[in-house]
């Protein structure tokens, strides 16, 4: 192949990985007026929103802590949108603007980790890696987890950097990336700790070959800015906790923090402990073979053969993947438990979706580029089955059958789940069958590859990916956006009553679950949404004659409200009631 027709085949991908990511995310924008998962995505929002002298303390009080980091990035967007669905929109283009940024970094982090892949393959790889099903599926959202992809590739991509061309300026950055990623989300923290060891680690091995303290001095200051930030860190969310999340009659803000896991580390250290996390351990490993159809497995196995030849990437890489993945089991150790029931709780990968794409294309690397090794592919698939046993076992010993899905937080499982009748063991099989048989596709298009060199059959990869990333978002953004829109009608005609003159109090009654109230109060950001619990005796009492009263349209309370307010109107998922402006008290 000539250099021009190499330069046409290239563009040719990266022209049709972007259009792709375009497609994919503008073909639903229209349909998204708001919050998919509550309370996670109000609460990034909230933060910014804090900042820009909105108080939304009361109703982000009713959920957890949510980190810092995301906020910052919305905080312009909400400054720049006063509409919410406008605002809502902006966000989700400023992920695919990350998305596309992080292809591009792809790139790069392909040339500097395989010595093997010219840069057309490159491509055709980070094309994989950003075409991932939930990459694409949280970018359409406002979790965090579409910034940590982001970050979490340009830490790894300033890692190499830094390893290969070692200067104070480069690790200042690695430096400052590898913080603000903690700060987005603090369950990240196995990232920093990967980054201060390949730094310390890097210096021995390099003092060892030069024999200069040299080394040392380029790695302290970035340690240092590591250690100062995660401290800065500590204090902001301690800030952020008590402007936004002590406002209510109930905290539950542990729920997220540090605070509340400890105890589960402390579990480590007894033998029901270590028996806990091994069998929440096995729905873990589960997962990162299906969501990567078994080559996440290889990729490991690439990494750990060449840390052993002393690569410092390839121990960064693997370190950061080992160290998240085993907070992620900290954090989730009780998913395995008998009375445990929900079911994306020990299927869960969320936690790692970040680092799996990078592992996925290592390994689709090995198999593009090595001959198939049949030990090696035994030992995958032998992996799947054994850990799909072990999970089938978890949920068949469930007390409570593990009937709570959560499907949109366990993608990389989710294609075959149905959530109005969920079916654990089903979904187990068919998701491990399914992807065995994608992977032994996928080797059969790295056998086509290698013989033929035509890396247009590489592109079938890609449409696959595109197929699932859209069939993840329709089934669990797309299809609930009508009730969201129901939502912003209420809010809606709350403003209109406000210019009919009602100045009452915006009163939620809350009786627990979902906090669908996160979209109301996000579309009147001016207001301050009071909240009652409905369970607190006496807090009923509290209501007045003015106030404009949400209430879940299911509750029970409609009929005692309907005799005390003389208005409603029903919309999405609340009832409002309101007494007709100068009415007799």
């Amino acid at each position: 192949m000539d250099r021009k027709e190499s330069g046409f085949n290239y563009i040719s991908v990266v022209a049709l990985v972007l259009f792709s990511l375009v497609c994919l995310c503008m073909c639903g924008i229209q349909g998204i007026y708001s919050f998919s998962l509550f309370p996670d995505e109000f609460g990034y929002w909230a933060g910014a929103a804090k900042a820009l002298g909105y108080d939304f303390s009361e109703i982000t009080s009713i959920g957890s802590f949510y980190s810092f980091g995301y906020s910052l990035i919305l905080m312009p967007v909400m400054k720049i949108f006063s509409d919410s669905v406008l605002a809502y929109r902006a966000a989700v283009v400023v992920n695919l603007l990350l998305q596309v940024s992080s292809f591009f970094i792809f790139t790069k982090i392909a040339d500097r980790l395989f010595e093997n892949t010219d840069r057309l393959t490159g491509a055709i790889l980070s094309g994989i890696a950003v075409l991932y099903p939930s990459w694409v599926f949280y970018v359409q959202m406002t979790m965090s987890e579409a910034l940590l992809f982001f970050m979490y590739t340009l830490v790894v991509f300033l890692m190499m950097f830094y390893l290969d061309n070692t200067s104070a300026y480069v690790g200042t950055l690695l430096a400052i990336a590898t913080v603000y990623i903690y700060s987005v989300h603090m369950r990240a923290v196995g990232i920093p700790i990967a980054v201060i060891c390949t730094l310390l680690i890097g210096c021995v091995l390099r003092k060892k070959r030069q024999g200069s303290d040299k080394d040392f001095l380029s790695a302290a200051l970035p340690v240092l800015i590591i250690l100062a930030g995660l401290i800065v860190c500590l204090f902001i969310k301690k800030y952020m906790i008590g402007a936004l999340y002590l406002g209510g009659a109930e905290n539950s803000t542990a729920t997220n923090d540090y605070s509340g896991q400890m105890s589960k580390f402390a579990e480590l250290f007894t033998l029901a402990g270590i028996g806990r996390f091994f069998a929440a351990m096995s729905g873990k490993i589960l997962y990162l073979g299906c969501a990567s159809f078994g080559l996440a497995y290889i990729g490991i196995y690439v990494l750990v053969k060449r840390v052993i030849n002393k690569d410092i990437k390839a121990l960064f890489v693997l370190l950061a993947s080992l160290f998240q993945f085993l907070v992620m089991c900290i954090y989730l150790i009780h998913s395995a438990d008998v009375v445990e029931d929900r079911f994306d709780l020990f299927l869960n990968g969320r936690y790692i979706d970040y680092v799996i794409p990078l592992l996925t294309v290592i390994g689709m690397n090995e198999i593009l580029h090595c001959r198939v090794d049949i030990g090696k592919i035994a030992s995958v698939v032998s992996v799947m089955i054994v850990s799909a046993a072990i999970s089938c076992i978890v949920v068949l010993r469930n007390k409570v059958g593990m009937r709570d899905p959560h499907g949109m937080l366990m993608v990389g499982m989710s294609y075959f789940m149905d959530e109005k009748n969920v079916r654990p063991v089903r979904t187990i099989v068919i998701s491990t069958v399914f992807a065995l048989l994608i992977m032994f596709t996928l080797i059969g298009i790295a056998l086509f590859y290698q013989k033929s060199r035509n890396f247009y059959i590489l592109f079938f990869i890609h449409l696959f990916l595109i197929g699932l990333s859209y069939s993840a978002c329709d089934h669990f953004i797309y299809i609930g956006q009508s009730y969201i829109y129901g939502d912003i009608q209420v809010a809606d005609e709350i403003a209109s009553l406000r210019k009919e003159g009602h100045s009452g109090d915006v009163i939620l009654v809350y009786e627990g679950g979902l906090e669908y109230i996160d979209t109301v109060q996000f579309r009147l950001r001016d207001e301050h949404i009071g909240v009652i619990y409905a369970g607190i005796r006496g807090e009923l009492s509290k209501l007045k004659d003015d106030d404009l009263v949400l209430v879940d349209y299911e509750s029970d309370l409609n009929a005692e409200l309907s005799k005390e307010y003389d208005s409603s109107w029903e919309s999405g998922h609340f009832e409002l009631y309101y007494n007709k402006v100068g009415r007799e008290n």
